[in-house]
């Protein structure tokens, strides 16, 4: 009996994420224990921080492909007309 452990969950249902999480969890019948462990696991292992040059990354992807900025492949300049300096200092800010 030591080897099989138990606990007890509390969920505010008034919580919208805390709700979505339980309803889940309830909605594997039989598997919940098995259900939670998974979820758990999958969280810790991919649940890698986001550093700024990520973000910085993501934000320029973005605006590329938006068309406003435009990186010529060779050697890696941007051509950034039209954009206001500002926009390039609060990334750089980030």
């Amino acid at each position: 009996m030591g080897e099989v452990k138990r606990i007890n969950l509390s969920f505010d249902l008034r919580n919208e994420k805390f709700r979505e999480a339980y309803e889940i969890i309830i909605s594997k019948r039989s598997a919940k224990t098995a259900f939670v462990a998974d979820a758990v696991l999958a969280y810790v292992n991919n649940n890698t921080p986001i550093n700024k040059q990520s973000i910085k990354d993501a934000v320029k992807e973005a605006i590329q492909e938006i068309g406003v900025i435009a990186v010529n492949t060779v050697n890696r300049e941007e051509a950034t007309d039209g954009i206001p300096d500002d926009i390039f200092d609060i990334i750089s800010q980030i």
